[in-house]
Parts: C-alpha cells; sequence; structure tokens
C-alpha cells in the first residue's frame, strides 16, 4: 500500500512539471518572433538643397595703419611753438609747431630784392637789345657791338630764372618753419620740446597716425590661395565680391579686401593680404590682434550640409542617406569645411534625405523612418 502511494505521488509531479513547461515554451517563441520584427530606428534628416554656397575663409589678422610717421624738421632752428597736446586728432595742413622763421624771412627778402634787381637789369638789357637791332639794321654799329647787345639780353633773362628760382627756394623752407600735419590722424607724445633746436641730425618732432581708414594684415594659407585661383579659374566657385569681416573681441566691422599678393611669402609660406576697414569713431587701434574673414566667393550648385553627418572611410567621405526607406550609404566630395559645416561639390542629389544621429542603431539596408513623423 505505502508502495502503490509512492507511486501515485510521483506520476502526479511529473504532470504538473510537464504541464508548466508547455506554456513557457510557446512564450519563448513568441518572444523570439517579436524580437526579429523591431520596428525601424527613427533617425534625423537633413535635406540636401542645390544652391550656390557662400565659401568664407578666416584667418588671424593685426590691424595697422597705413601711414604711421615721424613727423619732422625740414629746416634747421629753434622750436618756439607747439600747437597741439599729445593725443590729439588733426586734420590735413593744421599747425603743429613753429620753427624760429627769423633768419628764413631774411633769406627770402634777399631773394625778393634779388629778383627785383634782375628784373631791372632785363629791363635795361632789353632796351640795349632792342636800340642795338635798329641800329644793325642800318649797319651803324659794328657786329661784335650787336653780339654784345644780344649776350646781356640772354644773360639777364637766365638771371631772371636763377633770382626767381633762388626766392622760391627761400620761401620753401621760411614754410618749413610752420610745421603741419600731412595727413589726418592722431598725435602721439612731442619728440622735441619748445626751446630745442632741430636739425637734420635730429629732426624728429611727433609721430602721427593714420587711423581711418583702418587695415587688417594677414596671410592667407598657401593651400587655400592655391584652391582659390584653380577654383575660380575652372569657374566651380565665382567671386561676387571681395568682402570682409574684421573679429575682435565681441565687435564686428565690415570692409574690403584691398590686396592679395601674387607671389608666396618664402619665410612664412603663405600670402600677405590685407583689408581695409572704415574707422570713423576710431574704435579700432593699431596693434590689436583680431581674426579676419574674407567673403564673396561661392561654390556653384553645390550643397552645404553639418559636419554631424560626414564620416570617413579607408578612401573618402560619405554620408547616409535615407532610399527606400532605407539606410544608403552615399560617398561625397568636400570642396570646403568649417568647424560647423561642410561645402559638397559632388555625392548628394537635390533633396538627398541625409542621416544626422543615432548612427549607433543603423545599418547599412536597415529600414530606418523620420523622426516625428
Amino acid at each position: 500500500m505505502k508502495q502503490f502511494k509512492k507511486m501515485l505521488i510521483f506520476a502526479s509531479c511529473l504532470l504538473f512539471i510537464t504541464g508548466c513547461n508547455m506554456p513557457w515554451s510557446k512564450n519563448d517563441s513568441s518572444s523570439n518572433k517579436a524580437a526579429t520584427q523591431m520596428p525601424p530606428a527613427k533617425v534625423g534628416v537633413f535635406e540636401a538643397k542645390k544652391e550656390n554656397v557662400p565659401v568664407s575663409f578666416s584667418y588671424p589678422a593685426q590691424v595697422v595703419s597705413n601711414q604711421d610717421v615721424n613727423v619732422v624738421a625740414k629746416v634747421s632752428g629753434t622750436l618756439l611753438k607747439q600747437y597741439f597736446k599729445s593725443g590729439d586728432m588733426v586734420k590735413t595742413g593744421d599747425k603743429l609747431f613753429l620753427i624760429d622763421p627769423d633768419k628764413y624771412q631774411a633769406v627770402a627778402e634777399i631773394a625778393a630784392a634779388n629778383l627785383a634787381l634782375s628784373n631791372a637789369n632785363l629791363d635795361k638789357a632789353r632796351l640795349d637789345f632792342n636800340r642795338a637791332k635798329k641800329l644793325k639794321a642800318s649797319n651803324s654799329i659794328s657786329q661784335q657791338e650787336y653780339d654784345n647787345a644780344v649776350a646781356s639780353f640772354k644773360s639777364a633773362q637766365a638771371q631772371i630764372k636763377s633770382a626767381q628760382a633762388s626766392l622760391n627756394n627761400a620761401n620753401i623752407d621760411l614754410n618749413y618753419t610752420v610745421v603741419t600735419a600731412p595727413f589726418d590722424g592722431v598725435l602721439g607724445d612731442n619728440l622735441q620740446d619748445v626751446g630745442a633746436y632741430v636739425s637734420m641730425q635730429n629732426p624728429n618732432l611727433v609721430r602721427l597716425t593714420k587711423l581711418n581708414p583702418i587695415y587688417a594684415k594677414f596671410a592667407i594659407a598657401d593651400v587655400d590661395a592655391l584652391n582659390i585661383n584653380q577654383k575660380t579659374q575652372d569657374k566651380e566657385w565665382v567671386q561676387k565680391n571681395a568682402l570682409a569681416t574684421l573679429k575682435v573681441g565681441n565687435s564686428e566691422y565690415n570692409g574690403t579686401v584691398t590686396f592679395i599678393d601674387k607671389v608666396i611669402n618664402d619665410k612664412t609660406g603663405s600670402v600677405d593680404a590685407k583689408a581695409e576697414f572704415s574707422n570713423e569713431n576710431s574704435e579700432l587701434m593699431p596693434g590689436n590682434f583680431a581674426t579676419v574673414t574674407m567673403n564673396g566667393l561661392y561654390q556653384k550648385d553645390g550643397f552645404k550640409i553639418p559636419q554631424i553627418a560626414i564620416m570617413q572611410d579607408l578612401t573618402s567621405p560619405f554620408v547616409y542617406i535615407i532610399k527606400d526607406s532605407k539606410v544608403t550609404k552615399a560617398p561625397i566630395t568636400i570642396v570646403y569645411q568649417d568647424s560647423e559645416f561642410a561645402v559638397v561639390s559632388k555625392g548628394l542629389n537635390q533633396g538627398d534625405k541625409i542621416i544626422i544621429d543615432n548612427f549607433k542603431k543603423i545599418r547599412l539596408g536597415a529600414p530606418v523612418v523620420e523622426a516625428g513623423k
């Protein structure tokens, strides 16, 4: 009897275990099937648009003045007056210094007197010449006397020119005793004090710097210069203007590129360039370090795409695009790029949906859908 009870208990347990196993096996099969039917990954996209894409180049720059000189004394003498304060803004022709003019005034007066004497001598020589010409016509004087009258007249004419030149030179020196600003600008500290004697050995008087317009000097990388020349010649890039933007701190100024050298600087391996900017309020000062951006170039029929979409394999850069609702690889040709965007000339078509995120959850050929749809 005990044996029979043990067998009955064993059979009941076996039925219980078998019953428990069968539903579990059914659920496991359903889970595997569901796992193979995961929904397509959702991805963000950027739509490719064909257009003339602006291309710009940025370089470190330094603000410089196009005219920065020491105003010098052109005649020797004692400084009698100073007409400015250090740091003043001046206009062309404004008086800066007065050098003692007495000696130069006297020289000019002597030269003027010599010119007057030469004029009197010329008048007499002209009368003698006219008289000799009449007498020679009637053979009343000898050829020698006539020749002397002609020579005296020509000598008097030459003396007039010499006297006039001496007077002009004296007046130039006299005018130089008043030192004026040769152009608009800002003055530095005076280099000579009133009472000092200035000469050709110590002629510097004050520094004058032009502030408007102001310039930015920068160097274009040689590869960029070659790239610009090649692509503009091939008409892949078009240049609509030569605009430039100067950034100093948080401020920006618009100007124009005025100079790009035609040769590479052998010391820097780059191409020297300069841009001009209006500086009416004197906000920009020579010596400022800045960044200049050259604008005006455009890639014809290009595509501007975000850098986050660009991948790189062993042969070329590429992007993933959605084609027939699946992930497709598209190799591209990049002609210009910065930290945010790249300009693509080949490999894309108008309206292509470029994938820009969720790259860890996609693979080539896998189905995907646009986020938000």
